[in-house]
């Protein structure tokens, strides 16, 4: 009797160890797919950021060539700008960080550049007599023409094409109404040939801003603009610095 109630005993106590053995393989499985969903969600996150860091340098890279194809430009007009060198190579935020403020630098010494040098158009019109030599339309003969000439409406706008002081505005001769602008660099620029001057000698101006109005005064055969460039006096073809591009097409 004793020995059947031990038997008894002992298959209850296996069944129990069996279920508890079971009950416990179970929680395991189920704790095993836990960690697993947990870990493809992980990887999710971390192939989504490593995606994202890739998306970002391909944007600081297109960046960076901009400035690059802008400094060409520039150095292709005879202005020499030094831009930080380096690679995109970046592992962690603070590194993006400071490439972002590095890149933002660049930006902001290109855009100063620009309205420092006199580069670009004094008046939007055709040109329509070029800087080198041609014939004088008054005289008819061969004659050396100093700058460029831009077809202009009456009145029309005429801006700065740099950052400058300006160090005469007034009466030229043969400019007719005229002002010149002293610029960084060695730099001058003037504009001929004015209905009104809106600026006064020893006046500083910022590039864009109107310093006068097209009109026809002193020699001149129509309302036009006469624009020249110079560099520590030396005449320049003002058509290397109206646009940033390798071949100067308009």
């Amino acid at each position: 009797m004793l020995s059947r109630v031990l038997i008894l005993f002992a298959i209850i106590l296996s069944g129990l160890s069996f279920f508890y053995s079971f009950n416990a393989s179970k929680n395991c499985e189920s704790k095993l797919k836990q960690l697993e969903s947990q870990l493809k969600e992980k990887d999710k996150k971390i192939a989504q950021l490593q995606k994202e860091k890739e998306e970002i340098l391909a944007k600081y890279k297109q960046i960076e060539e901009k400035i690059k194809k802008a400094n060409k430009a520039l150095k292709r007009k005879g202005i020499k700008l030094t831009l930080p060198q380096g690679g995109i190579y970046i592992t962690n935020p603070k590194d993006i960080n400071l490439y972002t403020q590095k890149l933002n630098l660049s930006l902001e010494k290109v855009l100063k550049t620009l309205t420092d040098y006199p580069v670009g158009v004094p008046l939007y019109g055709r040109i329509t007599s070029r800087f080198g030599w041609r014939r004088d339309p008054f005289t008819g003969k061969k004659a050396f023409h100093t700058g460029l000439d831009f077809r202009a409406a009456y009145k029309q706008p005429i801006f700065a094409t740099a950052n400058g002081k300006v160090v005469y505005a007034g009466w030229g001769r043969g400019y007719g109404k005229m002002v010149k602008i002293k610029h960084k660099h060695g730099y001058t620029t003037l504009y001929g040939h004015m209905y009104y001057i809106k600026v006064r000698t020893g006046q500083h101006v910022k590039a864009g801003q109107i310093i006068g109005y097209a009109g026809s005064t002193g020699r001149s055969t129509g309302v036009h603009l006469h624009y020249e460039i110079r560099r520590y006096g030396k005449l320049i073809n003002p058509i290397k610095f109206l646009y940033l591009n390798s071949k100067n097409t308009f």
